[in-house]
């Protein structure tokens, strides 16, 4: 018999109710930690026939919003997480930052697209609602807890740009020129 879901015991399984909770609390705190700017709860209705149906949907989900953000800065600040369901549909979260919530529908026009705002105070709960046992589908050979399950396209960070030293010595110590004696 396997003992009880707690602090000292984590299985770890995507069926258990506790450690569920804890991976939504994770994911909570990095969506909090990059902005709580226009958080939308999102369903994608993609009907996979199989695994490898949502796998190559996760690439043309990924590759959508990547011409999006190479084409205009405003979606270099967008991110979206959805997770598998059971009923074969993309739940999740969207954080759109300066993106308008029509201008990312008509870019996952091809799929359809619900959106609904969500107070950041019950983003926890709304991705529980989501993650929760029986609601997320399982996957029976992986041994990856999550991973074949979702999508996660997080907003880009931006770039820092370095110095070489070779630049940074050059602009801020003056060398003298050495005398030429004749």
């Amino acid at each position: 018999m396997r003992p009880k879901c707690c602090s000292a015991n984590r299985c770890g399984q995507i069926h258990c109710a506790p450690c569920s909770r804890r991976y939504v609390k994770r994911i909570a705190q990095r969506i909090h930690a990059v902005g709580n700017h226009s958080l939308r709860a999102v369903e994608i209705d993609i009907a996979p026939s199989s695994p490898a149906d949502f796998w190559s949907w996760r690439v043309e989900a990924r590759n959508v919003i990547d011409y999006r953000r190479r084409s205009s800065r405003w979606w270099r600040h967008c991110g979206l997480i959805v997770w598998l369901g059971s009923d074969q549909k993309l739940r999740g979260v969207v954080f759109l930052g300066a993106v308008a919530p029509v201008d990312f529908l008509a870019a996952f026009s091809r799929w359809p697209t619900t959106l609904r705002p969500i107070d950041p105070a019950t983003l926890r709960d709304t991705i529980y609602a989501v993650v929760q046992p029986g609601m997320i589908a399982t996957m029976p050979t992986s041994k990856a807890r999550y991973q074949p399950l979702k999508l996660a396209v997080w907003p880009r960070r931006k770039a820092t740009k370095t110095r070489s030293s070779v630049q940074e010595r050059a602009s801020t110590v003056y060398i003298e020129p050495m005398p030429v004696l004749i």
